[in-house]
């Protein structure tokens, strides 16, 4: 076989991908076929030394394993026209796509299939990927896992929870980023600058999260340990539970999962 992996769609995700396998050096970039209907893209990921593909049917029918990194919208047609005869095994790292839907696609009962959902910090090493496997073999499971373990940490998960994935760590990076700015206003109301602002609110999120990882305490009772009596903390803490800090985010990510599951549902 030509190529161990062959890309199709070279946006922000397929590059930190290939940037995580790259830097972890699990294929060697010759191995490794790309393509995009996007020429400035397939020149930008083609300087990273893989192969440019000069179509998608090309790539899918030279790979042994086919990544699918394109817009939900627009991978019908990819995989209608694809041949996968030699192909083992096909990653789809589309929103809301059903692994039912791509096998009813593709046309195929043994292809093996892994729908995986990564997150955008997957662009620098610290992103999160869930993984489900449809009839992939182990060796496979293996390499997959490996892929996106080059980029971050992963969970393998049953496919109906990828919704509630979807509307955790999948878009969770934006509701970060919202707290962020809210840090960062406040601080600036106080008399920092943003520059200022912004580099204790953002180390402050780093250390608090990793503590929260590393610890075996629950997290009210970590809030509590920041909270002493009559003290600063628990004047904002008050205002947040007054608020309902923690029920507004709830109340996002439920958003965020009903148009998940909508979007599936339409697709």
């Amino acid at each position: 076989m030509k190529f161990a992996l062959g890309i199709i769609g070279c946006g922000v995700m397929a590059n930190a991908i290939l940037d995580g396998i790259l830097n972890k050096k699990l294929i060697s970039a010759d191995r490794i076929a790309a393509y995009d209907i996007d020429d400035d893209k397939m020149d930008y990921i083609s300087r990273k030394g893989v192969i440019k593909a000069q179509s998608a049917n090309q790539l899918i029918y030279e790979s042994e394993i086919v990544m699918l990194a394109v817009k939900p919208q627009h991978y019908s047609d990819i995989l209608k026209n694809g041949d996968f005869s030699n192909t083992r095994t096909l990653i789809s790292i589309m929103a809301g796509v059903k692994t039912s839907v791509l096998r009813e696609k593709i046309g195929s009962k043994l292809l093996g299939i892994a729908r995986v959902m990564p997150n955008t910090p997957c662009k620098i090493g610290e992103g999160f990927s869930a993984l489900y496997f449809d009839n992939v073999n182990n060796a496979d499971k293996e390499f997959v896992k490996n892929i996106f373990q080059s980029c971050g940490e992963t969970i393998t998960i049953a496919e109906e929870k990828f919704d509630a994935v979807t509307s955790v760590s999948g878009s969770g990076p934006a509701y970060v980023y919202m707290f962020l700015n809210g840090m960062i206003k406040g601080g600036m109301e106080g008399g920092l600058t943003y520059e200022q602002a912004k580099a204790m609110a953002v180390n402050t999120v780093i250390g608090a999260a990793k503590l929260a990882k590393m610890s075996e305490i629950k997290l009210d009772d970590l809030i509590e340990m920041v909270c002493s009596k009559g003290g600063t903390t628990i004047e904002a803490v008050n205002i947040y539970r007054q608020k309902g800090l923690e029920d507004i985010i709830a109340e996002g990510i439920k958003a965020c999962r009903k148009k998940s599951i909508l979007l599936s549902e339409n697709l």
